[in-house]
């Protein structure tokens, strides 16, 4: 059989995943993914130097050795983690999403795969944590919207528990500014409100971020993610690194809708047109 790389897996599995081949996608990772690979504390994978940042910021541990992206154990396993949690196979699933985490713990994929085992297995106050843990990671819209949806379903179990109309309150709220960062997602917990309950919390979103802020819940996206990146920006920018500097403008201003960080990414799109015309 034929050895391949890593990058040669990722795309393979993101392919047959895109297409819903399902049945190809978990034959190939059994094939070529090692299950039972050991981690060693320690040793990280970070996709860019975002993550790098915020993990130096957040988690605060000794890197002894950082693996190049071209060795991406953590997005291997998080993509394992997901064909498994496709075919129900919860104990492998939660070693692949494991693994995936302990590679990189900024790895929102990893952790998003975690929480959907916890919620599986009703373990409400570990998926909370993580669930809370995600917003400070979450760079992309849709994981911003993915972090909200999972906090909505959380409060929805708790309102069931419960019956406490504020925990459905809440959930909405959150479901609702879940699908403000992501229309296309499709949330989970909105088909389970009725048509009073989302008429009786019917606010804006402007006023449901300041409700859940008054609440220490998160409201918007990590002030962490937005600062670094349009540091990176500035700094990659100076470095006459024109390209890296526009994908952390890009990723603040797709945050943030900050007209400021449009006009610096305009300036920078038109550098690099001049370039082009030399």
């Amino acid at each position: 059989m034929e050895i391949k790389s890593i990058p040669e897996i990722i795309k393979e599995m993101d392919h047959l995943v895109k297409e819903e081949k399902f049945d190809e996608a978990y034959q190939f990772a059994n094939e070529n993914i090692n299950l039972n690979k050991e981690y060693v504390e320690g040793e990280y994978i970070f996709k860019n130097l975002l993550e790098e940042l915020l993990f130096q910021i957040t988690i605060k541990k000794e890197i002894k050795r950082k693996y190049p992206l071209m060795l991406d154990y953590s997005t291997l396993y998080s993509n394992y983690g997901n064909v498994l949690l496709h075919f129900n196979e919860y104990e492998n699933a939660l070693k692949s999403f494991k693994l995936s985490y302990d590679y990189n713990p900024v790895n929102v994929k990893a952790i998003f795969g975690l929480c959907e085992i916890y919620r599986h297995e009703g373990k409400w106050d570990e998926y909370f944590n993580l669930t809370i843990q995600s917003f400070k990671y979450d760079y992309y819209l849709e994981d911003l919207s993915k972090s909200f949806e999972n906090l909505s379903l959380y409060y929805l179990n708790e309102h069931h528990a419960s019956n406490d109309d504020e925990n459905l309150k809440l959930s909405i709220y959150l479901s609702r500014l879940a699908e403000s960062y992501d229309d296309s997602n499709e949330n989970k917990t909105a088909i389970e409100f009725d048509d009073d309950a989302l008429s009786e919390y019917n606010q804006g979103i402007e006023e449901i971020k300041d409700y859940l802020k008054s609440k220490g819940l998160p409201y918007g996206p990590s002030i962490e993610v937005i600062t670094i990146c349009k540091n990176l920006g500035f700094q990659l920018d100076e470095d006459k690194k024109v390209v890296p500097a526009l994908f952390y403008f890009n990723i603040a201003y797709d945050l943030t809708g900050d007209p400021a960080i449009k006009d610096v990414i305009d300036d920078l799109n038109a550098k690099v047109e001049r370039k082009l015309n030399e």
